[in-house]
């Protein structure tokens, strides 16, 4: 009787611990799972998901800012910080396509430690020059350079659509339009082919920087491919296009370089802004529309700045060492 009752004891103190290991696997199974499974998103995606734009991409390093914010991911630290501050572990990453994969949840940690904007303060009104201040010059007198700057299809002529379903034509006006601004405080003459959503003939765009007898052209395009992975820039020169357009080129590709968006080299076709221009002439494919998070990027108003600066550089190196 006695070894009975002991053996029963034995029993369910082993059925006991048979469950308890169950469970334990169970709960270390849906973990691994949960871990396993969690989202992961493209690091150009969370960019925009938290308002910023790139401004770094390494391998060692991946910074996106706005005006009053910085992230920053160290991938092979592991480590995310957020205005100089350690956030957390960077956790899981992955590439595909070359481009980098990181869990989706980080996202919200890093919008609960995010600066918001301080209230501006009321601007304050400039007094008006006294008349002996006033210059008296045209500010491109300043440096006698003329440059055209060509925004690529308009009016009927849209161009590509992006991946999010804007249109080139707008994004290339915009970017242009500031590309024409920068020149402008450099104390260039610029000329615009189009200030507007109009088409201009192709033969059109290079004869006004014939007319003006300009120092340099540049045509401001966006790409667009079949194959949605395609990322970059590329720089164009007519395929008999002078020397001069190729050290135009090169400038323009070191000051793009500088940016997120990397550098596919620099390429030539026969494009007609390019072979009928007498001036050294470019065309600037600033990105690709086909790609989502590209086109996202090109859409935010930070990197067509940065993008246009690059731009506006690039020029005024050329024109420096011409």
């Amino acid at each position: 009787m006695k070894k009975t009752a002991l053996l029963t004891i034995l029993l369910s103190v082993l059925l006991m611990l048979a469950a308890a290991g169950c469970q334990q696997s169970a709960k270390k199974g849906s973990a691994g799972s949960l871990q396993q499974n969690e989202e992961m998103v493209n690091i150009y995606y969370l960019a925009g998901k938290v308002g910023m734009s790139m401004s770094e991409v390494t391998d060692d390093k991946i910074t996106f800012n706005d005006t009053y914010n910085t992230v920053t991911i160290l991938p092979k630290q592991n480590q995310v910080y957020v205005n100089n501050n350690y956030l957390s572990a960077l956790g899981k990453t992955k590439k595909v396509d070359d481009l980098l994969q990181v869990r989706a949840s980080i996202e919200d940690e890093i919008k609960s430690k995010l600066s918001k904007p301080v209230a501006e303060k009321p601007a304050v009104e400039a007094a008006p020059l006294a008349p002996q201040q006033q210059p008296t010059k045209s500010p491109w007198e300043l440096t006698g350079k003329t440059i055209v700057i060509d925004a690529g299809h308009g009016g009927k002529d849209p161009g590509t659509t992006s991946a999010k379903g804007f249109q080139e034509k707008d994004i290339n006006l915009d970017v242009a339009q500031q590309i024409a601004q920068i020149l402008r405080d450099k104390g260039h003459r610029v000329i615009m082919t189009r200030n507007s959503d109009e088409f201009i003939e192709l033969e059109e765009r290079a004869a006004v920087a014939n007319r003006a007898k300009a120092d340099v052209f540049v045509s401001i395009h966006a790409d667009s491919s079949a194959k949605s992975n395609l990322t970059g820039f590329t720089i164009y020169v007519g395929r008999s296009g002078s020397w001069s357009s190729s050290k135009l080129a090169d400038a323009i590709d070191n000051r793009m370089a500088q940016t997120s968006i990397s550098s596919n080299g620099i390429k030539k076709a026969d494009y007609r802004v390019l072979t009928h221009t007498r001036c050294p002439a470019v065309l600037v494919e600033i990105g690709y529309l086909s790609n989502y998070w590209e086109a996202k990027q090109l859409k935010n108003f930070d990197m067509q700045k940065r993008l246009a600066q690059a731009v506006a550089e690039g020029i005024t190196d050329y024109l420096k060492h011409k």
